[in-house]
């Protein structure tokens, strides 16, 4: 005997798309199961393969968004996305940057006048990585949760206080506990930075928002070395000069902390995706928050995400080693103080950002007609990174060994550009925040923070050419053999991306 049910509607939604006919989602944290907890819609969409779950995709069948798109410049999408985001995002990144430019330039008076190694050292101003990329899941978490505003003005402020605790360190203890904060000061910065910039600006013209985020970081190269070495030989020539470049540097980042508590506004949380696909943004709700958990086991299905974060992994070696052990090699073998340090790291910049904006423009176009020619291009560049620096690294006359290391970073700084916009791209909006997190964590573990103490200990016996040329042809051509490899997972992963947030956008009131 069975009673008699209320007639509910029948929807012509897949099974997979998390919800039943009521709305109701088995995805939400509830009393019987917590955020981290999948779902059984999840389990079963991803335990899938990918080609079967590309057949139900709403989208496969259709033009995936951006691609085919119309052109636009980077004054529209400034327009169209706001000025606010983007001209603070900038400036603050830059000084985040900039702090890291400012250890690395002032790296030998540090070391000598606490009377330590090269190793040492390198652990010590290594560790503002760990707290860096360590950071960015917890905050991540954070961020999709509370406003993104917050968590910006909080941390510029703690990263201006940092800098002054940095400048008084009375020893190695201290200054270990200052570059600590630094560290979490700027471990925002990815998760909350891009997914603000990604939500904010419309697709076809993400690729140039997206480069200016990453130009930011080598205008803090161009910028910091300089500042910071004009700081320390205004300061004298005494062993205490370093010191003032902290402080110095300090007061700036205060400003921009209290100009993000005036002008930063929060965008609504897959704005422009929704904007092109569903019309717009009201009465479409974004899905409760994923746990860290579930959303690290979502986005290492996504293939295109995993091969980019094992390439960025190995890369790492050579991101924390080639510039400290380049400014080691100025000042130990060449003589150069602080200054010319300084000003040869900015002046080195200028190339590399002109390159990265030019990167900028050509994703863009690349990806509006075949979006897989971007990770190509990005892992080109890398192999010719590593080709340029394992050669070149050699080279005796300075000159000579200065446009090697231009070179070498006008090449990384192409593939940079295509890094951010194509996790927007294959990441669903839930997942965004924390997928921009997970990728520096892969930096951390496979070669960044061990992989440049190991390159110290090389420099210490054999030399910083040595450690330069050890570390960075390997890791460059393995990071960008496996972009290229990632590249044939791109449209399927964009696709599935793009369907689930159409599949939330019909459930939603």
């Amino acid at each position: 005997m069975t009673a008699d049910l209320p007639d509910r509607p029948v929807t012509d939604r897949p099974a997979t798309d998390g919800f039943d006919s009521d709305g109701f989602d088995p995805g939400r944290p509830g009393p019987d199961r917590s955020e981290n907890e999948p779902s059984e819609a999840d389990r079963s969409q991803d335990d899938r393969p990918q080609d079967d779950r590309s057949q139900d995709d709403p989208l496969s069948d259709e033009r995936l968004p951006g691609v085919g798109a119309a052109k636009m410049g980077l004054r529209d999408a400034l327009r169209r996305g706001g000025w606010a985001i983007c001209s603070l995002a900038v400036p603050l990144v830059a000084m985040e940057q900039l702090t890291r430019e400012a250890t690395t330039v002032l790296a030998p008076d540090i070391r000598d006048h606490f009377g330590i190694s090269d190793a040492l050292f390198v652990a010590i101003a290594g560790f503002s990585g760990v707290a860096l990329t360590l950071g960015g899941i917890p905050l991540a978490w954070l961020a999709d949760r509370v406003r993104r505003t917050y968590l910006v003005v909080t941390s510029a402020g703690l990263g201006a206080c940092a800098l002054l605790g940095a400048g008084l360190a009375q020893n190695t203890w201290q200054l270990f506990a200052a570059y600590i904060f630094t560290g979490i000061a700027a471990a925002y910065s990815s998760p909350v930075f891009l997914s603000m910039l990604t939500d904010a600006y419309p697709v076809e013209g993400r690729g140039r928002i997206l480069s200016l985020h990453a130009i930011a970081t080598p205008l803090g190269q161009a910028i910091g070395p300089t500042l910071a070495g004009s700081l320390a030989a205004l300061a004298g020539a005494g062993d205490q000069a370093w010191r003032w470049a902290y402080i110095g540097l300090a007061i700036p980042y205060a400003v921009l902390a209290v100009s993000a508590a005036i002008f930063l506004k929060e965008p609504a949380r897959g704005q422009s995706e929704r904007q092109m696909l569903l019309g717009g943004t009201k009465g479409n709700t974004v899905e409760p928050p994923v746990g860290i958990i579930q959303a690290f086991r979502r986005m290492m299905r996504v293939k295109t995400f995993l091969h980019m974060c094992l390439g960025i992994g190995v890369l790492g070696l050579a991101l924390f080693t080639l510039p400290l052990q380049m400014s080691l090699l100025l000042g130990d073998e060449y003589g150069y103080d602080a200054f010319t340090r300084g000003l040869i790291f900015s002046v080195a910049q200028i190339p590399v950002i002109a390159a990265m904006f030019i990167g900028g423009h050509q994703f863009d176009r690349s990806y509006r007609h075949n979006p897989p020619r971007t990770m190509h291009i990005a892992g080109a560049a890398l192999l010719l990174f590593g080709a340029v620096i394992g050669l070149g690294i050699w080279a005796q006359p300075v000159w000579a060994l200065i446009g090697v290391y231009v070179l070498g970073y006008m090449c990384f700084g192409i593939a940079l550009v295509a890094i951010s916009p194509l996790i927007a791209a294959v990441t669903p909006v839930r997942l965004r925040t924390q997928a921009f997190a997970i990728l520096p964590v892969f930096t951390f573990l496979m070669g960044g923070f061990f992989g440049s103490v190991f390159a110290g200990v090389i420099s210490d016996s054999y030399g910083a050419r040595t450690a330069m040329a050890a570390a960075v042809p390997i890791s460059a051509v393995a990071a960008g053999c496996l972009f290229l490899r990632g590249a044939r997972f791109l449209e399927p992963d964009i696709s599935a991306a793009t369907g689930e947030l159409v599949a939330d956008g019909r459930t939603s009131p």
